[in-house]
């Protein structure tokens, strides 16, 4: 499950791309994220992946704080269609030697 709880975050600058967000999602949940642009759209999956901190809150993923993992500890977003992207490994293994 990923639960956020008042979670807030704010850029260099003062820009504000998210502000007090709470919500959770149980495994096997979807969910479709819309808004115009600037809304904190990715803001909020770079906060799932922990590429970005949030500046308030708490973050969690299976009931564990992720809040202040460092980079090498975080998940990893990998779409359904990895393997259609260049470079993949399925893609260089299919050419041979």
């Amino acid at each position: 499950m990923i639960r956020f709880e008042h979670v807030s975050k704010a850029y260099l600058g003062g820009r504000q791309a998210l502000q007090g967000v709470t919500f959770h999602m149980r495994p096997g949940e979807m969910a479709f994220l819309t808004g115009h642009s600037g809304a904190g759209k990715s803001t909020l999956l770079k906060l799932i992946c922990g590429i970005e901190r949030p500046s308030a809150g708490k973050i969690f993923f299976s009931g564990h704080d992720i809040t202040r993992l460092k980079n090498r500890e975080s998940a990893v977003f990998a779409p359904p269609d990895w393997d259609d992207f260049p470079g993949s490994p399925s893609a260089d293994g299919s050419h041979g030697l």
